[in-house]
């Protein structure tokens, strides 16, 4: 069902000295979606929603209209629970099959704004609704909006990010919806990496309904879930996984899930000491082996297809005449330029701006060969060169959330993106302009 494949960026290695260079591991499937007969795991859900004063008038308004289209958009085999939290939290309701679905809108329809943000307490009252149904044959993901910082309750971003992986261990993952300018972006980017989910913003509240459909368009199209890469590299080998993936207790690396005609990947950076190079000419070297553990559509564990990467030790010249995989050296770039997006985020939280426009050049360096990042830094120029902190702090830091851990066509051109293009794909895989703005 899953194929996993591993791509050097050039089919050969150097002889008589240490190698450095980048694997693509590329997981996917050659099942293709049919109208009306895709098959998910029913969804086991829980909406954690911030009522707290700050969201009253437009932006509670349309978070309840958000929850209301998860009603809509879910079936009578689904269920879910809604919380609602300020300084104190309330069960709207709890887990419930979806079947009355006008009784659930109602009930949300009837959330009030109240005071503080204990975004902790609300989230953890989530993940207990969940966690009570959380076996293989569900999809168990708690979905957290708020517009604000937490201050109330536990507030400390590691141990709330410890708390995240630990339920996503049991199965129960965490997506988190920022809205606004003012809510802590890295406090919900940890909890949705460590909870193994998805991080959207939205500027506004209306900005936030393209990720919700975009999230449920995922949860509707996933194929493999809870996927775990593990890598066993041979003796004199060692490497480092470029996207940041986090591990698990196991090592193995938590990848996003699998959905019908996308690929998850890992660029990989994979070093070869210079004693194994020593072979002659000509020599196969092995240098690792990798698997892919998954639960499928029915809640049953598996294990992809073995897949191992042998190289042959070249002389110099032979090296040089190689071909590079473009589709690696795209990959390279993107992750490049999510790394300089992470450190214009750190420096606009110092208001360092200086450094941010260094690194707007480098970025604009990277962007001569990709169109996609090209017309993607536009937005990012504008809130730099207004210095907008805000915007720009959190636009920068779910860009390069985006550009680590996206899924991707088969089919991508980077050279001749178009925002009507990637109308025409899912949207869980579309490349957007500005993470923080609906999409027109």
């Amino acid at each position: 069902m899953i194929n996993l494949e591993i791509i050097p960026i050039r089919n050969g290695i150097i002889t008589g000295e240490e190698n450095t260079f980048e694997v693509l591991m590329r997981a996917s499937s050659d099942l293709a979606p049919t109208a009306g007969s895709n098959k998910r795991l029913p969804l086991n859900l829980s909406l954690v929603i911030d009522r707290s004063g700050s969201m009253q008038g437009q932006p509670l308004i349309e978070a309840k209209k958000s929850a209301a289209m998860l009603v809509d958009r879910m079936s009578a085999d689904d269920q879910l629970s809604v919380i609602a939290y300020d300084d104190r939290v309330d069960v709207v309701f709890p887990v419930t099959k979806v079947t009355n679905k006008p009784l659930l809108k109602q009930l949300i329809g009837e959330i009030q704004p109240g005071g503080m943000t204990a975004l902790y307490d609300g989230w953890s009252v989530g993940a207990d609704q969940v966690s009570q149904f959380s076996t293989k044959k569900y999809f168990s993901r708690v979905l957290l909006l708020s517009d604000g910082q937490a201050n109330r309750g536990l507030v400390d971003e590691k141990t709330i990010s410890s708390e995240c992986r630990s339920m996503a261990d049991r199965g129960v993952t965490t997506s988190t919806y920022g809205l606004g300018l003012h809510f802590n972006e890295s406090l919900m980017t940890v909890m949705a990496n460590a909870g193994q989910g998805q991080s959207h913003y939205g500027q506004t509240a209306d900005d936030l309904m393209d990720p919700f459909h975009e999230e449920f368009d995922l949860m509707e199209a996933i194929l493999a879930h809870r996927m775990k890469l593990r890598i066993l590299p041979e003796l004199g080998v060692s490497f480092e996984v470029l996207n940041g993936y986090p591990q698990d207790q196991e090592g193995r690396f938590n990848l996003p899930d699998l959905a019908y005609e996308a690929d998850v990947w890992a660029l990989v950076k994979v070093t070869l000491a210079k004693n194994i190079c020593n072979k002659p000419l000509g020599s196969l070297i092995k240098i690792l082996t990798a698997t892919i553990d998954f639960l499928d559509t029915e809640g049953d564990e598996h294990r992809s297809n073995h897949s191992e990467i042998s190289l042959k030790i070249l002389s110099q010249g032979a090296f040089a005449s190689l071909k590079i995989n473009k589709t690696i050296q795209q990959r390279s770039t993107e992750l490049r330029a999510a790394s300089l997006q992470e450190q214009a985020h750190i420096a606009a939280r110092r208001e360092d701006w200086s450094r941010i426009d260094q690194i707007m050049e480098e970025l604009d360096g990277l962007a001569h060969n990709n169109a996609w990042i090209k017309a993607s830094l536009e937005r990012l120029k504008f809130y730099s060169v207004g210095r907008h902190r805000e915007a720009f702090s959190k636009e920068a830091h779910y860009k390069s959330t985006r550009m680590r851990s996206r899924s991707v066509s088969r089919h991508e051109d980077n050279q001749s993106f178009s925002p009507a293009s990637e109308r025409e794909v899912p949207s869980y895989m579309r490349r957007k302009l500005e993470q923080g703005k609906r999409q027109s």
